[in-house]
């Protein structure tokens, strides 16, 4: 089982150990998440992603991105992400630092957790959804979005992004995930994998 979901998982329609926010420089989540990993194995660090389009050279290419930019989530309880908390202050590293909610360590609400969870799947990537409009309202075919329309805010087709308000503590996140049209014609055919992240400033 992939280290991004070892603890993360239901059991009995509960979800284990909150998450908290771990801010980090924009564009170094990869980076940020391996040395986490390494220096705290005592803690599970989550890094959501997503797959989406881009756009080179006339061709479309497949990249995968960090679903939230510049942040991270350690899964830990309540006693223990002070101790995380200090070994942050304590050794001084400066890539990275626990997000405070009026003044006090809070995990994000487990509606919010669970939700991510579901969009990101056993991968721990937030896969391209197909979606078709039905009344002037979007409706998802196939995908992680199933069940999650509400959050659509919109769709290009041209550049195959859809564009969705996440909440994550007291802010609404926009982010642009993969979509496409129902039955596109060879939608395929001219897409090619690439997980360059080099292109992380750039969307």
């Amino acid at each position: 089982m992939p280290h991004l979901i070892q603890k993360w998982i239901f059991v009995g329609g509960t979800i284990l150990g909150d998450w908290y926010v771990l801010r980090t420089i924009s564009s170094k989540e990869e980076t940020a998440a391996a040395f986490y990993r390494k220096i705290f194995p005592d803690y599970d660090i989550i890094y959501p992603k997503r797959r989406i389009c881009w756009r080179k050279c006339g061709n479309l290419i497949n990249i995968i991105r960090p679903l939230f930019e510049g942040y991270l989530f350690v899964s830990t309880d309540n006693n223990k992400i002070h101790d995380f908390d200090n070994l942050l202050h304590k050794l001084r590293f400066n890539v990275g630092w626990l997000v405070y909610t009026a003044g006090a360590l809070m995990p994000i609400f487990d509606e919010e957790k669970k939700m991510i969870q579901m969009l990101m799947g056993t991968e721990g990537i937030v896969e391209v959804s197909e979606i078709e409009k039905v009344q002037n309202r979007f409706s998802v075919v196939t995908g992680p979005l199933m069940g999650f329309e509400a959050m659509i805010k919109k769709f290009s087709a041209k550049n195959r992004r859809i564009t969705v308000e996440i909440p994550i503590l007291t802010e609404n996140k926009r982010i642009e995930l993969g979509g496409i049209w129902k039955n596109a014609n060879n939608i395929n055919r001219h897409i090619k994998p690439h997980l360059d992240s080099s292109l992380s400033n750039n969307e």
